[in-house]
């Protein structure tokens, strides 16, 4: 797929990113994964960053600022989604950057639905593209 997009995973939980990666991953995405801050933060320094951070905010970090400064001070545009079990930070002035606030539920179907939304409007045009190239790839043709 050309419009392929990448999502990061980061989350301290081994298990939790593969299975975000299993799951993600069987939706058509190209899905990395960081277990602790440095990791998030050479991803997105990357020449190839990723085009969405699914971030819990759980993960360990060393860093002077807060893990979301850090990202933002890299990469201000970069859609973030917080993935976390603490709904204490759900009203936290640090999360105001973010595009949505996940708890940790299990709900798959939550998670995925947020993704493609987020996708959606941050990339409309790559995203319609995406759209298209796979219902072509099912045998689905389009009217638009």
């Amino acid at each position: 797929m050309s419009n392929e997009f990448s999502i990061l995973v980061a989350d301290r939980n081994r298990h939790v990113r593969e299975f975000l990666q299993r799951e993600l991953t069987a939706e058509g995405y190209l899905v990395w994964m960081a277990k602790d801050g440095g990791e998030v933060l050479t991803n997105i320094a990357a020449e190839h960053c990723p085009d969405l951070l699914i971030l819990d905010l759980e993960i360990p970090f060393a860093g002077r600022l807060s893990l979301l400064e850090e990202i933002r001070k890299h990469n201000h545009l970069l859609p973030i989604v917080i993935h976390t079990f603490l709904t204490d930070y759900a009203g936290h002035p640090d999360m105001e950057g973010a595009e949505a606030f996940i708890e940790k539920s299990g709900n798959m179907d939550q998670l995925k639905n947020v993704v493609r939304d987020v996708l959606r409007n941050k990339y409309p045009l790559r995203f319609a593209g995406a759209a298209e190239e796979n219902l072509q790839g099912r045998g689905v043709r389009s009217n638009s």
